[in-house]
């Protein structure tokens, strides 16, 4: 059956927008069972307990424990999911057992990940512990747990949902990767998952059911896939987080975010918080957070988390920069990776800034620090690219390494650095250039009909959003869009297709989507109420050029483009020969010619056949292309700026190595001194732009100019010099609104742009 029947007959059953039907399809859900499974996710549909092989075994443990009073010590991770776990099994166990119940989570930076023989010596001597059963960590702890049982004379019981080496613990063990019995039982849970089912297995669904929003909070932080049993954990998790069932999560989330909790809102904004203490402090407080019920304690918890947090995003900030720092000079022509290194990095934060620096660059990413005397590594991946099966490539340099295809983590002496980066380069080189060049964005749907508020319910139903079953991402193809300025200037809106269109950060882009040049729009879209008023919401991801903007955006631009010249920056300028200019162009990374005007981007494609981006392209990987006026830092990660005719000033800016190179085709003062404004032209346009803006309030620079041809005839160009040169001179504003400012006094001849044109 085709696709296309296949939707029909989901829209027909389900009562569903051809929009939500076509999405399900493509997704795999694509009869009517299914769907409405996945709709409506029920309890009902989770794997059978039966399916699984060593939990009775560890139930049964467990239970004598509990009712024979014996010491029981849950051993976790510092991560929120190993955190949520042990809350879990805490939360029940302290409840029920005659015994003590204790938990060990070790530190980030003194312990390590896993179980250990340092801290298992710990444990023995500082409890009177008879059973350690592991959450979120253990699999592969083989020697660990034979020293645990053999000569501390500890019972374990291991549960995790990490892969396996070759052997496996000799005591108990449940990880759904290796205690599936068939090929029905789900595979993918986190630990905490693990942990919510073990308590299923104890007491019975209903008791499990209280868990559920820890579960949801550690399925979301893990990046396990979104489908199966984690959809359901999620989705009912998600529905007892917004009933703010538990005071800890509900104290936590009325600290950092309002309306309705989204898996969005888990990823990014609750569990940073909860992993933060774990990066910066230590993650044992935190299981208070979900097992406390005192007021006054959960509010001095939240206070210290939301402080922690803000730690951490100091430390990622610092670490994200000073890694786009060394990325400046960085080989991506050779280096498919991008590994790098620096002694005082923190530990704590070198997998979340690696994440960072993969969605700016979309390479995959390794961030090393010392740490006791060694490097220790975290890693991240690009769809396509198993970053372990890499690792293990070069595993002849390191000390240990461990992980999945998306992330790993590992650790080498120093001077196996080099040797280490050049080996997994040269094997990725060989295995995934085609799968890293050949990256492209794609989108889920092509918007061609209004959006009703209906249909955004509808797209609602597919959260919980989040992996294995991401945002959708739409697209629509527009010509004038109609943004205008909102907040503080820096971000632009519009109305598109009966949706709210937001674009935060994006006001530098506002000519260029206003223009008539046809271009894409990568949405996100989401439903919201405001004073009572259901709407569809969108947010621009990026845009991509369909065509190039005409010569009025160009030449706007130009005017608009304020430069600072570097201080001390005395550049050499150094003209590229023709047969230079063609090997450099021949580059897949590296390399920007920059033009100023739309004829000199079109004359060098036809001459190179590079793609030309308008403004900057997508994201920070510096992709050998004609850039058409490069947006703030669009070649900042480039080894190679080739000017392709001189700006009207502030070529100083391009300078690499103390030279400005170029590969000239034209010169932008001949083209703006057609158009220089004589100085009564200047007089005529501020005293107009002065009057109209005293009685009316223009955001659009057009608007401004059609009004003003009342009081003053002049020419459009000649109108946006003259405009460009107040702004710059302070005599105008130009930010979420068009005005003038009193009492300010300049010489025309102060601006750099009039000195430029009419100079």
């Amino acid at each position: 059956m085709e696709d296309k029947e296949k939707s029909l007959i989901l829209q027909r059953e389900l009562a569903l927008d051809s929009i939500v039907a076509d999405l399900l399809v493509k997704r795999g859900i694509d009869d009517v069972e299914k769907a409405r499974e996945f709709l409506h996710p029920s309890l009902t549909s989770l794997t059978p307990l039966e399916e699984y092989s060593g939990i009775d075994e560890i139930v049964s443990r467990l239970k004598t424990a509990t009712e024979n009073g014996e010491s029981i010590v849950i051993y976790g991770d510092y991560d929120c999911d190993g955190v949520c776990a042990v809350s879990i099994l805490y939360g029940y166990l302290s409840k029920v057992s005659k015994g003590k119940v204790n938990y060990f989570i070790p530190n980030r930076h003194s312990d390590g990940y896993g179980i250990s023989v340092a801290a298992l010596d710990y444990i023995a001597e500082n409890t009177d512990a008879q059973v350690i059963i592991s959450v979120d960590c253990g699999i592969n702890s083989v020697a660990e747990v034979d020293y645990a049982q053999q000569e501390l004379g500890f019972d374990m019981l291991i549960t995790d949902h990490h892969q396996p080496g070759e052997q496996l613990p000799d005591c108990p063990v449940f990880n759904p990767h290796v205690s599936a019995k068939t090929d029905t039982a789900f595979r993918n849970l986190c630990g905490a998952g693990v942990a919510l089912r073990i308590v299923e297995a104890l007491a019975g669904v209903e008791e499990s059911k209280k868990y559920y929003d820890i579960a949801a909070l550690a399925t979301v932080a893990d990046v396990v896939p979104l489908i199966g049993d984690n959809r359901v954990i999620t989705y009912y998790g998600l529905i007892s987080i917004n009933r703010r069932y538990r005071r800890g999560i509900a104290l936590l989330v009325d600290s950092c975010t309002k309306g309705t909790v989204t898996s969005s809102d888990i990823a990014f904004k609750l569990a940073p918080r909860i992993n933060a203490m774990g990066r910066v402090k230590d993650a044992n407080e935190v299981v208070q957070l979900f097992v406390e019920n005192d007021m006054f304690l959960l509010k001095c918890l939240v206070e210290e988390i939301n402080k922690a947090n803000d730690v951490r995003q100091q430390l990622t900030d610092d670490l994200t920069q000073d890694c786009l720092d060394k990325l400046r000079d960085y080989d991506f022509e050779n280096n498919l990776f991008i590994i790098l290194y620096a002694p005082y990095w923190d530990d704590g934060v070198l997998g979340i800034t690696a994440s960072r620096i993969v969605g700016m660059f979309s390479r995959p990413v390794i961030l090393f620090t010392k740490n006791k005397g060694v490097l220790k590594g975290s890693g991240r991946s690009v769809a396509g690219v198993n970053i372990l099966d890499c690792i293990k490539h070069a595993s002849g340099y390191l000390s240990r390494y461990g992980g999945h295809p998306m992330a790993c983590g590992v650790g080498l002496e120093e001077s196996n650095f080099e040797d280490f980066k050049a080996a997994v380069n040269a094997y990725a080189r060989e295995v995934y250039k085609d799968t890293v060049v050949k990256a492209v964005r794609d989108c889920d749907c092509v918007i061609e009909k209004p959006i009703s508020i209906e249909i955004t319910k509808q797209l609602m139903m597919l959260q919980p959003f989040g992996e294995g079953n991401p945002a959708p991402v739409f697209a629509t193809d527009e010509g004038k869009c109609g943004f205008v300025p909102f907040g503080d200037g820096s971000h632009i809106k519009c109305r598109l297709k009966n949706m709210e269109v937001l674009a935060f950060g994006m006001s530098e882009d506002r000519e260029y989507l206003n223009s008539k040049a046809k271009k894409r729009l990568y949405l996100d879209i989401s439903y919201s109420v405001f004073n009572n008023v259901e709407r569809t919401q969108a947010v621009v991801r990026s845009v991509t050029s369909g065509e190039l903007p005409d010569d009025d955006v160009c030449f706007e631009y130009s005017l608009k483009r304020r430069v600072n010249k570097p201080d001390g920056v005395k550049a050499q300028i150094e003209t590229l020969e023709k047969e230079e200019a063609e090997r450099l162009a021949k580059r897949d990374y590296g390399v920007c010619f920059v033009a100023f005007s739309k004829e000199t981007a079109e004359k060098a494609f036809a001459a190179s056949g590079l793609e030309i981006a308008y403004g900057k392209g997508e994201g920070k990987l510096p992709k050998t292309r004609i850039i058409l006026c490069p947006a703030k830092g669009a070649t900042d990660f480039y080894s190679d700026v080739i000017l392709l005719e001189t700006p009207l000033y502030g070529a100083e800016t391009f300078a690499l190595n103390g030279k400005i190179r170029t590969f000239t085709v034209g010169d932008l003062h001949e083209v703006y001194r057609r158009y220089a404004p004589t100085y009564e032209e200047f007089g005529a346009a501020y005293r107009a732009i002065r009057k109209i803006t005293q009685t009316a309030r223009f955001a659009d620079l057009e608007m401004l100019y059609s009004t003003a041809m009342a009081d003053c005839v002049i020419d459009k160009r000649k109108f946006y010099i003259c405009f460009y040169v107040f702004v710059e001179l302070g005599l105008v504003i130009y930010g979420a609104d068009i005005h003038c400012v009193q009492g300010v006094k300049a010489e025309l001849k102060d601006s750099r742009l009039y000195q430029a044109i009419c100079g």
